[in-house]
């Protein structure tokens, strides 16, 4: 990295599953942009690494062991971002547990749904409850919430996943109309990377030139890909976006 740059200069963002894949992408990137990052996961040796390699390229970052859909967690998150540097500019929920893939009649699919809305939404609405005040009095900010363009084609087996990804848009979507008065944006990225989650079920489900067919662009993103249009939603280019969703996943899904 040659130099920080100034685009999120002075933001404190939280960056939750940072530890590997898109939300690293998006942590180094945002650090890489002068934001001072409290990064989230469930490793804390993954972590670390990630925490390591902003150091090493003259950013800013603190780690916190955390599970997405736990509200203490969520508090220690939050806490952590204000005792350090007195604010939270950006939140980014990117962590979600992943279940199995499971036909709908199969009996295991009502424990997975309240998996995937436990860790996704109610991760993502807790730690937007919680950055809320402080984005508030300190005159905005910015969320950025996850979706996922499986929730909008509705992919056989994926019903557990695909109702929560909704219910993250719907959360975005409501929290943009609430809270704009108070300058706070709110937003969500359908991202489509070969994070590990991705190869893993390409590989299990052997579907990879099926998916591959399906992308526009004719190849499937890396997660440096989704970085820069998180960057954007970040800074202040952006002031007048809010309750939308952006796909970042090569024409896979057209709004």
């Amino acid at each position: 990295m040659s130099g920080i740059g100034e685009r999120l200069k002075g933001k404190v963002a939280i960056v939750t599953g940072a530890g590997q894949g898109i939300g690293e992408a998006i942590g180094r990137g945002f650090a890489s942009q002068g934001a001072k990052l409290v990064i989230t996961g469930r490793t804390a040796s993954k972590l670390d690494d990630v925490v390591g390699k902003i150091r090493a390229d003259g950013g800013e970052a603190i780690a916190v062991e955390a599970l997405a859909g736990n509200r203490e967690h969520a508090v220690q998150t939050v806490d952590r971002a204000i005792a350090e540097w007195g604010r939270v500019d950006v939140l980014v929920n990117n962590a979600h547990s992943f279940t199995d893939y499971l036909p709908l009649e199969d009996p295991r699919m009502e424990e997975n749904c309240l998996i995937d809305i436990q860790s996704a939404f109610m991760g993502s609405l807790q730690l937007m409850q919680l950055a809320f005040p402080h984005m508030r009095d300190q005159g905005g900010g910015s969320i950025i919430n996850m979706g996922s363009s499986f929730g909008i084609r509705c992919e056989p087996g994926f019903l557990a996943y695909a109702a929560s990804k909704e219910a993250i848009r719907a959360l975005t979507k409501t929290g943009a109309r609430e809270w704009g008065k108070h300058k706070i944006r709110v937003n969500t990225i359908l991202p489509s990377a070969l994070s590990p989650k991705a190869i893993w079920y390409l590989e299990e489900s052997k579907t990879h030139e099926q998916e591959l067919a399906k992308v526009a662009m004719g190849r499937f993103g890396a997660p440096e890909d989704i970085a820069p249009t998180a960057i954007f939603l970040a800074s202040d280019e952006s002031d007048f976006v809010t309750g939308q969703t952006i796909g970042v996943e090569g024409g896979a899904t057209m709004l």
